[in-house]
């Protein structure tokens, strides 16, 4: 399986044709409770065994429910093909909301983020359950996407039935059974989104493969904000905002936590700490990012790698912290990335 940083590097054409539950197992890539190859090839063999079960399902329902009442689907295929997905993985293989996350002060972890923890766990959550539907529904050549919208407290994610030559249908199976509400739904209520905080967020949009890794990635950043990890959360949003330029959200969310970096990094630095200069062979971000805000976290990545540096910390830090004149301190850093590694000097 592809690293996820191999992935974002991929055109919407070429990630199209990879597997959305490769694509989001991808992103949980060394995080805490991530799970492990044998756990991802299980779950992929959980999804094919589903999409037997819903095709078998759907063809014995046909004749026996739309074929008699198509009036109960509102005279739509589409509507009834939702419904037997949803019902056949709800009812006959254990699909549903994890209970034990309901609340809204519920602590969320690796599992609850991703597909693993609604295939092979305790259930699923709005990030993983719509990402389910639509593995299994692709598996069965159904156009179904990713749609995120703005929670009460986190953000929100459903699934929708959309064939660009035929119906539109956002699909709710996080509750018992299926809802399918129109777009408006998401806007008042609830959830009273406006028309700004809509376009910004990119929100009620069906998401294009880039935009479903760069929400993949938003929530793996969250995940790695949770554990205070920031170089790590500053890679993911980095990436995200990158493959998702016109989210707005994606962008100041980096922007904030690198500041909350930052202010760490700067109560770490002993007085005398060397200036950096960066140096860069390509992009290490998709393009989406602007040079100044991959610079800036580039900076930051090379302080974090001064400052975590066990032996520089005992050679010069913690003595230049404690007001210790050293002969030979570092006065310059020179760092040079490429997209595959950083290599960095210290000159006094």
């Amino acid at each position: 399986m592809l690293h996820w940083k191999q992935l974002a590097n991929l055109s919407d054409d070429v990630l199209a044709t990879y597997d959305i539950a490769v694509v989001n197992l991808a992103c949980t890539a060394d995080l805490p409770d991530a799970p492990s190859p044998r756990t991802i090839q299980a779950c992929l063999h959980k999804l094919d065994e589903w999409a037997k079960l819903v095709r078998h399902y759907t063809e014995l329902s046909y004749e026996q429910f739309f074929r008699k009442d198509p009036a109960k689907y509102d005279h739509s295929e589409a509507l009834f093909r939702a419904v037997c997905l949803n019902t056949a993985l709800q009812r006959h293989r254990g699909l549903r909301y994890n209970p034990a996350k309901k609340a809204e002060d519920a602590v969320f972890e690796t599992a609850d983020s991703f597909i693993h923890g609604a295939i092979l766990g305790d259930g699923g959550t709005c990030a993983s359950i719509p990402v389910v539907l639509a593995a299994v529904g692709r598996r069965l050549g159904y156009p179904i996407k990713i749609v995120e919208t703005k929670g009460v407290k986190w953000g929100h994610v459903f699934a929708r039935w959309d064939d660009p030559n035929g119906e539109r249908l956002n699909l709710e199976g996080t509750a018992k059974g299926l809802s399918t509400p129109d777009d408006d739904y998401y806007r008042t209520g609830r959830y009273a989104l406006d028309a700004e905080t809509e376009k910004k967020g990119q929100f009620l949009k069906s998401l294009t493969p880039r935009e479903e890794l760069a929400s993949f990635l938003f929530s793996r950043g969250i995940r790695w904000r949770d554990l205070r990890k920031w170089r790590c959360v500053g890679e993911a949003f980095a990436t995200a905002s990158g493959l998702a330029p016109a989210n707005v959200f994606y962008l100041n969310t980096l922007k904030v936590d690198m500041n909350t970096w930052l202010a760490e990094q700067k109560r770490q630095k002993p007085p005398g700490f060397p200036d950096v200069y960066i140096q860069t062979t390509g992009r290490c971000f998709p393009e989406g990012l602007s040079l100044e805000i991959e610079h800036k976290l580039l900076g930051q990545v090379v302080w974090d790698n001064l400052l975590s540096d066990p032996r520089l910390n005992v050679k010069y830090w913690e003595p230049m912290r404690r007001g210790v004149k050293l002969p030979r301190v570092p006065k310059r850093v020179e760092a040079r990335f490429s997209a595959e590694k950083c290599a960095v000097e210290l000159f006094d």
